[in-house]
């Protein structure tokens, strides 16, 4: 098991996330009424979540 300070998985997570440039298109085209952008943006962050979990606290 690999267990991570909160410091480290915040930065591993700043660093994975995609630029917010991507959202901002993203956002652009949902208001289009195209949501193909944001469901990928929305897939990447989630992707990056799970490799990337936050500790579990007791």
């Amino acid at each position: 098991m690999i267990i991570y300070h909160n410091e480290d998985v915040d930065q591993l997570r700043r660093a994975a996330y995609p630029p917010l440039a991507d959202l901002a298109d993203a956002i652009y085209w949902q208001s289009r009424g195209q949501g193909g952008k944001m469901d990928e943006y929305n897939a990447a962050v989630e992707a990056v979540k799970a490799q990337y979990p936050k500790p579990v606290t007791l």
